[in-house]
């Protein structure tokens, strides 16, 4: 085994196609699938109520468009005059932030612990403005990398429905199975038709779990923003909902941009702030969660930060996010490897019969 490896790794260039393929459709994979699940109950119970399966899958493909649209027209202005605000305090803050450096200059314990006289403040503003030009030559420089990346985004954006189309109605989650069992010796296709099922099914609750956990939190941000007045309350709500998507550590970074705003505003409204994130965090664990994820995803906190330490090592951002799906796979495919092996094993010995 471990030379064939070793042959492979020296022939690599053979298989260099399949994995410029594999990155070229990942992503497209990855969002379709995910949408896969979103909608796959829409369209089992249209088809269940006699219309037709392309039909159904139609409707549901303009019932997110539609959707869209309305998201659109509903938070697009408020957003657009948040992002309007936003960029022109920007520069207001950055002069609050150098004051606030400027009068802890003269601060005594700070003396104290750091030697300020060699901290030049226009040397760092000056180094800032020189790395920020770095930047902008650079993607002058890269503008071919760019251009690239956003015809990918567009490829990608034009399979997407194309590929959840052919998912939805060729019903994707029998599929796999079906050409895995093919493929299977006779002895094994009930243990492995058993597996994938269950496979099929906890991650079509994981993903819409996380979706509906996601959206609650964003929205029970958005009205303690809105109840304890604080600026850009949309905004930060939505990057509070994208990255709780990031196990055990995404509320924790989704929390930072608006504790820091809120000290921009106030230190009372940054505790604000700190509390509202509190109550969210606590209302998502405690009633939200096990409401909507149930019992069966549970993992303990250990598990999780040992998962997302190593997927992040590993995979990065995608690895961190994929984490959880993975492990809960790969701990499908080891129970029932066990439960096939332990009834085969033959025993040692008998008990001794008593007299």
């Amino acid at each position: 085994m471990f030379l064939i490896i070793y042959i492979g790794t020296e022939i690599s260039f053979i298989f260099r196609p399949l994995v410029v393929a594999f990155e070229a459709l990942f992503v497209s994979f990855l969002v379709s699938g995910v949408l896969y699940y979103f909608t796959i109950p829409f369209v089992d119970w249209m088809h269940s109520r006699k219309v037709p399966r392309s039909l159904a899958i139609l409707i549901v493909f303009l019932l997110i468009i539609g959707l869209l649209v309305l998201l659109f027209f509903a938070i697009g202005p408020i957003l657009q005059a948040e992002f309007t605000r936003l960029a022109v305090s920007i520069p207001e803050g950055i002069r609050e932030i150098q004051q606030i450096i400027m009068e802890f200059e003269d601060h005594a314990l700070l003396d104290a612990i750091l030697d300020l006289e060699a901290l030049d403040i226009d040397e760092i503003i000056d180094n800032l403005a020189g790395i920020v030009n770095r930047a902008i030559s650079q993607l002058a420089v890269s503008i071919a990398s760019l251009f690239d990346f956003i015809t990918g985004i567009f490829i990608t954006i034009i399979i997407i429905p194309f590929l959840l189309y052919y998912m939805l109605k060729e019903k994707g989650g029998e599929f796999i199975p079906t050409m895995v069992e093919r493929l299977s010796p006779e002895e094994y296709k009930d243990n492995i038709k058993s597996a994938l099922a269950e496979m099929n099914r906890l991650l079509g609750t994981y993903v819409q779990g996380l979706a509906i956990v996601c959206l609650f939190v964003g929205i029970l941000a958005y009205i303690g923003f809105l109840i304890i007045g604080l600026d850009y309350a949309l905004i930060l709500a939505m990057f509070i909902l994208i990255t709780n998507i990031v196990p055990f550590l995404g509320p924790f970074i989704g929390s930072i941009p608006a504790v820091v705003v809120g000290l921009l505003d106030s230190p009372l409204t940054m505790l604000l702030v700190i509390f509202v994130i509190v109550v969210v965090q606590q209302l998502e664990s405690l009633v939200i969660s096990p409401q909507v994820m149930g019992r069966r995803m549970a993992l303990s906190p250990l598990t999780i930060i040992l998962l997302v330490l190593v997927a992040g090592r590993l995979g990065g951002l995608l690895g961190i996010i994929l984490a959880i799906p993975i492990f809960t796979v790969l701990k499908i495919i080891v129970n029932h490897i066990y439960a096939y092996i332990k009834p085969i094993k033959k025993p040692t010995g008998q008990p001794p019969t008593e007299p």
